[in-house]
């Protein structure tokens, strides 16, 4: 029985190459449709980010302490062009939910390129990066009515630029 399994199971050297040759051609054509797709991946914020802080007692009577608490998305900035020359962009359309508000960006060609910053609560740490060219929209979806402690930021559910 173990050799009738074996004889089975066997792919190099087995009993027929013409279906594995075929079997490989049909891997490499899925993967080249594929390929394009990926050029053209979903660009989101990281849902937190790792910051160190460090704080110094303004004077000697001051012990200095950190509170925990975690890192979150709480906003999102699109700039046309690097976040330095602070062009940031109003969405295009906001529309609420029962539940969110969705914030969305349409984007036209553009030389100066345009760029997604992420602000997170809990820190004034933030990150940008270039969008890719092929990305048109961006949709920033926000709990509705739901804002992080000491009127901090807004509670980001999704981000999505494509």
């Amino acid at each position: 029985m173990s050799k009738l399994i074996s004889a089975r199971c066997s792919v190099g050297g087995g009993r027929h190459p013409r279906r594995q040759r075929i079997t490989l051609k049909l891997i490499a054509f899925a993967c080249a449709i594929a390929a394009p797709h990926l050029a053209y991946a979903q660009q989101t914020c990281p849902p937190s980010l790792a910051v160190e802080q460090k704080a110094s007692a303004p004077a000697a009577d001051w012990t200095v302490t950190y509170s925990g608490y975690k890192t979150a998305i709480a906003g999102v900035t699109i700039f046309d062009g690097p976040p330095a020359e602070q062009a940031s962009l109003v969405p295009d359309n906001e529309q609420t939910t029962k539940t969110a508000v969705i914030q969305t960006w349409k984007l036209a060609k553009s030389d100066r390129g345009y760029w997604l910053q992420c602000d997170y609560a809990n820190t004034t740490a933030q990150i940008y990066r270039r969008l890719p060219a092929s990305v048109t929209r961006c949709d920033v979806s926000y709990e509705r009515n739901v804002r992080f402690g000491g009127g901090g930021g807004k509670v980001v559910k999704s981000v999505s630029c494509k």
